[in-house]
């Protein structure tokens, strides 16, 4: 069975029902949390699968999985899924929805990670450079992690700018080496 088709046109049905019902957004945000869901327990896939769990149970475990007050259209998506058998596939659809509603609103995903906290404003302006260049709006996730030492490492559209003090002596370190 082909997860990515199953998956995708799930999706797509799931946000055009939810754009004309205006929660879209909810929804990206719900999916959001499922997938974390996911990823954090992997063995809530193989539990879905499992003929073993009545389709209330199942239900009960998605619900759970988007923090449990969600809306009711997403409720009966679960519902429909289940039905249909399909609930094995729901990590897939909720990232499957994700993709498709940053496409649809032009929202790129950038994570910054540096040695320290930035502050607000600097932020703010990375903010602005990408919304100007990629004339789309940035979800941008930033996190700490001293061992870079200095500067930053900052991920767009799969693309790297490394600009940490770490990977500058780890360059500094291959070309002494060659020489």
């Amino acid at each position: 069975m082909d997860e990515g088709k199953i998956s995708v046109r799930y999706a797509h049905a799931l946000y055009a029902l939810a754009e004309e019902k205006g929660v879209h957004h909810e929804i990206y945000q719900k999916m959001g949390i499922i997938s974390q869901a996911f990823l954090e327990f992997p063995e809530l896939t193989g539990t879905l699968a499992n003929p073993m769990h009545s389709k209330e149970e199942k239900l009960s475990l998605l619900i759970a999985a988007g923090g449990m007050e969600i809306p009711q259209l997403l409720k009966d998506f679960f519902q429909l899924v289940i039905k249909k058998g399909r609930e094995e596939f729901m990590i897939f659809i909720a990232m499957s929805y994700q993709t498709y509603y940053r496409e649809k609103q032009r929202i790129i995903i950038g994570k910054i990670t540096s040695a320290m906290p930035l502050k607000e404003e600097a932020i703010s302006k990375i903010r602005h450079l990408i919304d100007k260049k990629y004339d789309a709006t940035i979800e941008l996730t930033t996190k700490v992690e001293p061992d870079i030492i200095g500067g930053f490492i900052f991920e767009v559209n799969n693309n790297l700018m490394d600009t940490s003090v770490k990977k500058a002596l780890q360059d500094i370190k291959k070309e002494l080496i060659r020489v």
